[in-house]
């Protein structure tokens, strides 16, 4: 198995950070930092923790514990949704979207936009597959 060496030093680095961020000190100025804050995207209270802004926090384990001072403070719920590229909707505050909105306060004409391409593609799909049927029965012979 083929490791490229870019790959190992993130998993060591990873390693390496989880066991700071399990030690006492870390877990301690953590929790100082987030007492009597909320998230900055949906305004929760609980399940807080730091999310390091900088890619230079993750250098050595000492800076890593120095920086959370300048990161923000998020619930574990929207860092989960922001390491995976969606942002809270900004009408309602409650779903993560990938787009400029949830689709629940997505205006109609764009739900009627989305609902057409879909049918368009099914039958695209559906024409393809019936043209891909016909040219291997014409192959075979039937």
């Amino acid at each position: 198995m083929n490791v490229c060496p870019e790959e190992i030093r993130v998993r060591n680095r990873r390693r390496e950070l989880a066991s700071v961020r399990r030690s006492k000190e870390y877990q301690q100025r953590q929790r100082l930092l987030v007492l009597d804050k909320s998230c900055i995207w949906c305004g929760r209270r609980d399940h807080l923790l730091i999310h390091h802004t900088d890619l230079a926090d993750y250098q050595t384990p000492a800076i890593y514990i120095q920086a959370l001072d300048k990161g923000w403070v998020m619930c574990t719920y929207c860092h989960r949704a922001y390491h995976s590229g969606r942002i809270l909707c900004p009408i309602c505050k409650e779903r993560y979207t990938k787009c400029a909105t949830c689709y629940q306060c997505m205006p109609q004409e764009r739900k009627d936009e989305i609902v057409a391409r879909k049918v368009r593609m099914k039958l695209l799909k559906r024409r393809l597959n019936k043209q891909a049927r016909a040219r291997s029965l014409e192959k075979i012979g039937k």
